[in-house]
């Protein structure tokens, strides 16, 4: 919880806004950037984008980015970034896109792609987070926090 109440208090203190793409995680990152009091001078948006087709007609990622890896990839996962951070015009864009559930291709269970953007450049991490579902979508959503938050401070 520290690194959130962070994060919401280094966006404010710099006058900066944020929006979010999740897929993998469900909302489970945009519940946390609403828990903590004054977080709506910050958050902005948050979007699930759970299917392709959101992804593509919701947060215009082109269709090749999209085939072939179920809509989970570093490359993917910068775009939403980018694009959700056009959508208000934030200071910043983050996503996370990935696979939690037990249907995911051998090997890839828990593999997850985070994304942060600015008006300059996108930055992109690839984790591995063993657990069930559950707990794949929380440590997910927390990591997107801790990124987002070393990227503020540097």
């Amino acid at each position: 919880m520290k690194y959130l109440e962070e994060l919401i208090y280094r966006l404010k203190k710099r006058k900066q806004t944020i929006a979010v793409a999740e897929s993998c995680t469900g909302g489970y990152l945009s519940y946390l950037l609403t828990k903590i009091p004054g977080s709506s001078k910050v958050f902005k948006l948050g979007v699930v984008a759970y299917s392709i087709s959101a992804k593509e007609k919701l947060l215009l990622i082109p269709p090749s980015l999209l085939e072939g890896n179920e809509g989970v990839s570093e490359e993917v996962a910068k775009f939403l970034a980018i694009n959700v951070r056009k959508i208000l015009n934030t200071n910043l864009g983050a996503s996370v896109v990935g696979f939690a559930g037990p249907q995911a291709k051998k090997g890839m269970r828990g593999t997850v792609f985070m994304a942060v953007a600015d008006k300059n450049c996108a930055r992109v991490k690839e984790e591995k987070i063993n657990g069930n579902r559950d707990t794949v979508r929380r440590k997910a959503s927390y990591s997107l926090i801790k990124f987002v938050l070393q990227i503020i401070k540097h």
